[in-house]
């Protein structure tokens, strides 16, 4: 799956000393920083600001995957 993170871009993540303004090309970083969940960058699809998701995954790591994004939203969005 192909998205734009909309809510995300141009919002500030702050952990454990590292500090970013998201962006297209460095969500992918925080995202495995902040939580280990792996995606693709910009820099992957060839699409500004998109990101792919692979949802080829047997069950538990799907819920893991869930269980992270969720995570990045709480931090990023305090949601």
């Amino acid at each position: 799956m192909v998205a734009k993170p909309t809510a995300y871009l141009r919002k500030t993540l702050k952990i454990e000393g590292f500090e970013t303004k998201l962006s297209g090309s460095n969500i992918r970083k925080a995202i495995r920083r902040s939580t280990g969940l792996c995606i693709n960058s910009e820099l992957w699809t060839g699409i500004p600001d998109y990101c792919r998701f692979t949802t080829a995954l047997d069950s538990a790591n799907f819920e893991r995957a869930l269980a992270c994004i969720v995570q990045f939203k709480k931090l990023v969005l305090g949601v």
